[in-house]
C-alpha cells in the first residue's frame, strides 16, 4: 500500500493524512531496527525521525512498486552511521597502542551457531556502546569487519578488536544462562 504510485503521490504533496499513516506503519520495525544499536531511546527516536524526514525530502528516489521497508532500512542505517559518528567524534577508538588488536588480512569472524539471534538482542545492552554498534552492523546488517571500518570511519584492528570483545562477552553471558 505504502509503495504504489498513488501513494507515492499523496505523500510527495505532503497530505498529512497520508504522511500521518506512512509515519506510523513504518515507526516501530525502524524503532526495533535502531534498539539494536542504541540503549538510549532518545538516540533512537532521533534516528528515526530522522530517517524518516530524510525519506520524505527524497521520496522522488524512491521507485513505486519496490521495498518501501528496505529503502528506510537503508536511510536508518545510514542516520545510524550519522549519528554514531557524531556522538562519538570526541572520543577516539584507537587501540593500537594498547597491543590489544592484529592486522591479521584473513580475519574472519565466525559467531558460533547456538548464539541464536533472540539472545543476542537480549544480551547486546550489556556490550560496551561502540562495541554494540560494531557487532550490530556485523550482526544484524551482515557487514564485513572491512566494511564496518569503512563505513565507520575505523581502524579495520579496532573493528576486529571490537567483534572479538563482543563475542567474548556473549558467550560468557549466554554460558551463565
Amino acid at each position: 500500500m505504502y509503495n504504489d504510485e498513488t501513494y507515492i503521490f499523496q505523500l510527495r504533496r505532503q497530505d498529512p493524512k497520508a504522511i500521518k499513516s506512512w509515519y506510523l506503519a513504518y515507526f516501530e520495525l525502524l524503532m526495533r531496527q535502531a534498539s539494536r544499536f542504541f540503549n538510549e531511546q532518545s538516540e533512537q527516536l532521533t534516528a528515526v525521525h530522522n530517517a524518516q524526514l530524510k525519506a520524505l525530502e527524497h521520496l522522488d528516489q524512491f521507485t513505486p512498486g519496490t521495498s518501501m521497508e528496505a529503502w528506510l532500512s537503508v536511510i536508518l542505517r545510514n542516520e545510524l552511521i550519522d549519528l554514531y559518528r557524531k556522538n562519538q567524534r570526541w572520543k577516539l577508538f584507537s587501540f593500537q597502542q594498547s597491543g590489544q588488536t592484529s592486522e591479521d588480512a584473513d580475519f574472519e569472524f565466525d559467531l558460533d551457531k547456538e548464539i541464536e539471534q533472540k539472545y543476542v538482542e537480549q544480551v547486546l545492552k550489556d556490550l560496551p556502546p561502540a562495541t554494540r554498534f560494531v557487532f550490530g552492523f556485523y550482526v544484524f546488517e551482515q557487514m564485513k569487519p572491512r566494511e564496518i571500518a569503512l563505513h565507520l570511519k575505523m581502524n579495520i584492528a579496532t573493528v576486529r578488536w571490537h567483534l572479538k570483545t563482543a563475542k567474548q562477552v556473549l558467550k560468557k553471558q549466554l554460558s551463565h544462562d
